[in-house]
């Protein structure tokens, strides 16, 4: 059954209604509608300055980019106008996880809200599917992967859509550090749906990051709200080291002395085992959590954590995207993280409930260097890539798939590559989009269940000839982040500059 909170009726919305509101005086009646809204049926005390900023821009009909810290309440940004205006609001996310989580989040307000993921049943997906039709839901929350998918576009066309959101934007860009080239597709998806309104959302976005947002969107006349980047609740700290053994004992004592639960961010999976043992060691229940641990090793750590029965999780930046906890004391780092916004991202998980939370970095000399090795790997070589690209379609081409494993071994015989430069490249060339990587029950456990297909071969020309500048913008981002930790303690300053400064022109 339905569970729905009867709200107050809005103001009447024009008949001329068409997703936009262009007269001031319908925007502001909006807005002071949200904010009511807010208090009386969410709870919330008020709206802060830069949600009422959006809200209005929305509500004036323009597209927005908001750039917004970490719990902060991006989510009433689009949750206020889809209670309040006809019309679904189609949200787009990253992750099952966070998918589910701000689903969670709907429910707690009484929004009437759905979802698709992978992990649905057909019998689940057909009920959402009669749901939206009936029009019993304001928000629907998919990833970029669902949306490209032509049947899906193709149903949806029938639900009158008022606005799309597209929450972590900042995966959009190329330029950024945590770039998707799902996301690269969604403004072309967007496209078949004819206007739409559109707000990105995104806790962090440098001014050439926006601009790569709004024109990927194809955002008309927008705007852009920035929040304060750095949260005074959070006392940042950091501290360079000569020693590795030093860095880790200092690390050791800034967890000690930091109360409740935190997160210690460390560069590589080898740094990650020597602090758990270290902190472990020490009587302090630890978790560790990173890609080269399987799935439920991983889980359990997350649980853990979660729940409370670990004090301490040690992680790579795999950790923390779609981590709703709101009680985090300290978030430290062992090292430099992989970019400054990296850091701001995971530093943002901290002290979401307002109160004080601590972030220290401690690192030393050799942590650039690291850094620079784990570059690249990240970005072989142009003609590496291009053998790898070149001899793997060879060997699928007409054909409906060959077994990652023996794709892998092919190339590795082929060419005389090591077997990491092979799966570094692979990967590149399957995120990308060049090749393409397909899950199947078909194949021995040892192929793990994929099978490798052409890829799209139109992106060959823009990735090859963008290549050498995102290695160049990688290597300013390292180098950025190592000049941030040395700043004399005006590095919450640098942040604010760093966000604030306005897109270029043209």
């Amino acid at each position: 059954m339905e569970k729905t909170k009867v709200f107050e009726s809005p103001p009447p919305v024009p008949d001329s209604f068409s997703n936009t509101f262009s007269n001031t005086f319908a925007s502001d009646q909006m807005t002071a509608h949200a904010e009511k809204l807010c208090r009386d049926a969410f709870g919330f005390e008020n709206l802060h300055a830069y949600q009422k900023q959006v809200l209005s821009y929305l509500f004036s009909g323009k597209d927005c980019i908001a750039v917004l810290p970490t719990g902060s309440g991006k989510t009433l940004c689009y949750a206020l106008p889809a209670m309040i205006r006809p019309g679904l609001v189609l949200v787009i996310s990253p992750l099952i996880a966070l998918i589910r989580d701000q689903i969670r989040r709907f429910e707690e307000l009484d929004i009437p809200c759905a979802f698709f993921d992978s992990l649905q049943s057909s019998f689940e997906k057909d009920e959402t599917w009669d749901r939206l039709s009936s029009g019993k839901v304001r928000i629907l929350v998919i990833s970029p992967e669902r949306l490209a998918r032509v049947d899906f576009r193709e149903r949806l066309q029938s639900i009158p859509i008022q606005m799309v959101a597209v929450d972590e934007a900042h995966c959009i860009s190329q330029w950024g550090s945590h770039f998707r080239p799902d996301y690269r597709f969604i403004g072309n998806y967007l496209q078949e749906f004819g206007p739409l309104q559109k707000l990105a959302v995104t806790a962090t976005a440098t001014s050439k990051v926006r601009s790569d947002i709004a024109q990927t969107l194809g955002l008309g006349a927008f705007e852009a709200v920035i929040g304060s980047i750095t949260r005074e609740n959070l006392a940042l700290n950091f501290v360079k080291t000569s020693k590795v053994a030093d860095q880790m004992n200092l690390m050791l004592q800034a967890v000690l002395a930091s109360k409740g639960q935190g997160i210690v961010y460390a560069p590589t999976r080898g740094a990650c085992r020597d602090l758990y043992r270290v902190l472990s060691d020490a009587g302090i229940a630890t978790g560790m959590y990173h890609a080269g641990l399987n799935a439920n090793m991983r889980n359990f750590a997350q649980k853990g954590f979660i729940s409370g029965a670990l004090r301490v999780i040690v992680a790579t930046h795999a950790f923390g995207m779609g981590i709703d906890k709101r009680d985090i004391r300290f978030v430290h780092h062992f090292g430099l993280p992989a970019s400054i916004e990296s850091y701001v991202q995971e530093i943002g998980r901290a002290g979401r409930d307002g109160l004080a939370a601590k972030c220290w970095m401690i690192y030393g000399a050799r942590d650039h260097h690291i850094r620079k090795f784990m570059l690249e790997k990240s970005y072989p070589e142009v003609k590496k890539l291009e053998a790898v690209l070149r001899t793997t379609r060879e060997l699928v081409c007409n054909q409906h798939g060959v077994s990652e494993t023996s794709v892998a071994r092919n190339i590795s015989a082929t060419l005389g590559f090591e077997n990491e430069m092979v799966a570094s490249c692979l990967d590149i060339l399957f995120r990308e989009g060049l090749l393409e990587r397909l899950t199947t029950g078909g194949f021995s456990q040892g192929d793990g269940g994929s099978i490798v297909t052409e890829g799209n071969a139109s992106l060959d020309l823009p990735f090859f000839l963008n290549y050498p500048a995102r290695v160049m913008e990688a290597e300013s981002r390292i180098a950025a982040v190592r000049a941030f930790a040395a700043l004399d303690g005006v590095q919450g300053q640098f942040l604010e500059q760093y966000f604030r400064a306005p897109i270029p022109p043209g």
